[in-house]
């Protein structure tokens, strides 16, 4: 949460979850770019495996899973590639989200 609020951003807490709007716009809508993640205990030695969307999006090749978030979310497993944590882990994750969301597609 600390590491969203330095960067500008206004992250929300959801019991264990962090959602958090990003400036990406999806086939013209803004609030389609908010997304939740599951924080690990260690971050930022392991980073956040889920994501968390709006049900109006779909990832590539899965259908997603029901989400915490409620009946408005779906999650997606997504791990990162090149997880290097550090202090540059939250730049890192929220990099990985917004590619994410530049693929997503409207379900």
């Amino acid at each position: 949460m600390a590491g969203l609020e330095e960067l500008g951003l206004t992250p929300e807490q959801r019991g264990s979850l962090v959602v958090v709007k990003l400036d990406i716009t999806i086939a013209g809508r803004a609030d389609l770019s908010v997304v939740g993640t599951d924080p690990a205990g260690d971050f930022p030695n392991i980073p956040p495996h889920w994501l968390h969307l709006r049900k109006e999006l779909a990832l590539p090749e899965e259908t997603g899973r029901s989400s915490q978030l409620g009946d408005g979310w779906r999650k997606w497993s997504r791990q990162h590639p090149s997880w290097r944590g550090g202090d540059n882990a939250v730049q890192a994750w929220l990099a990985h989200a917004r590619s994410l969301l530049l693929m997503a597609t409207l379900a």
